[in-house]
């Protein structure tokens, strides 16, 4: 691969991950159809990992992505996800 392919795919990388972080603030500040919005751009297996994080950690339970008290729950699997996505996860 090409230098100039190389940069391309790390720029696209970090400006993925930065969308999802983006995500996550949308939903921690409240902003909750901006942070539905946003969740549905992600790629289709991030959001399926997301959807599992909330999943069990909600025990189970469906939660109301547009209820404010889900929010945090919310936020925390997004930048949990975001974390495995930069191989932090692995590291601790």
């Amino acid at each position: 691969m090409s230098p100039e392919g190389t940069v391309y795919f790390i720029e696209k990388y970090l400006e993925d991950l930065r969308q999802q972080a983006h995500i996550a603030e949308a939903f921690f500040n409240g902003r909750i159809p901006d942070g539905i919005e946003g969740l549905m751009k992600l790629p289709q297996e991030i959001r399926l990992k997301i959807d599992q994080l909330i999943w069990e950690s909600a025990g189970g339970k469906v939660i109301d992505p547009t209820d404010e008290a889900s929010s945090e729950l919310i936020t925390a699997a997004i930048l949990y996800s975001l974390e495995e996505r930069m191989g932090l996860q692995e590291a601790w």
